[in-house]
């Protein structure tokens, strides 16, 4: 009885798998990137689609711009990456040529970069606003959100630039062929040290010290307002 319960079991697998065509993991993963990619593309059109529009007349914050940018990239990735790298989990071989191997690749390292860079930007512009109010009004304008973000752009496409160049397609004996990156031992080191200094490290203490600032220049006017309201 219970061999014939295995069997079934078996059976019921192999038929899933037969069916799916691509395994039960590489289905699951799939469904994974279908959720990813249906809630990302909705979420950020509608994010575009809101911080875009302004009323005539009115220009854009730069809270806005940069808002949109992060939003731009992410929804670049999810158009231009996810839906080449899904072909991963469905087929036994890569048929989509070199420039869509390294393209893909190249990009998803750029839209990486420009999302950092970008909260990065959004911490400085916020410590801006905060800490020194009165220069805000000629430092925090469109004109100025919108050059940095020109420059995250051409700054995220250099330090992306090396992936491109050594993401190749590397073939097997048995003519398939893999998106991999073939890199000198020396080049890897020095690149992915690079890209944890300048795409991380600095990142997050650029970050973590605006929002400190941030704090420690509201706490003393949080203390005082709560003496006065105590006052009264």
């Amino acid at each position: 009885m219970e061999q014939q319960v295995d069997q079934n079991q078996n059976q019921l697998v192999g038929s899933a798998k037969l069916l799916l065509g691509v395994g039960l993991d590489n289905f699951i993963s799939l469904l994974v990137f279908g959720l990813i990619f249906i809630l990302g593309v909705l979420g950020n059109t509608l994010v575009i689609s809101v911080v875009a529009r302004s009323k005539p007349g009115q220009t854009r914050s730069t809270t806005n711009i940069f808002i949109l940018n992060l939003s731009v990239a992410d929804l670049s990735y999810l158009l231009f990456c996810v839906p080449f790298q899904s072909t991963i989990y469905m087929l036994p071989t890569w048929i989509l040529g070199a420039f869509i191997c390294k393209f893909i690749h190249f990009f998803f390292t750029v839209s990486m970069l420009v999302s950092i860079f970008t909260l990065s930007a959004m911490s400085v512009d916020r410590y801006v606003a905060i800490v020194h109010a009165r220069k805000a009004s000629w430092i925090r304008v469109g004109r100025h959100a919108t050059l940095g973000v020109v420059l995250i752009w051409i700054l995220s496409v250099g330090m992306a630039a090396p992936v491109a160049h050594y993401q190749n397609l590397v073939e097997r004996e048995d003519n398939s062929s893999f998106c991999w990156e073939v890199w000198p031992d020396r080049h890897r080191r020095v690149y992915v040290m690079c890209s944890f200094v300048f795409g991380y490290l600095l990142p997050l203490a650029l970050i973590s010290v605006c929002y400190m600032k941030v704090s420690a220049h509201g706490a003393p006017r949080a203390r005082d307002a709560g003496i006065r309201r105590g006052e009264d």
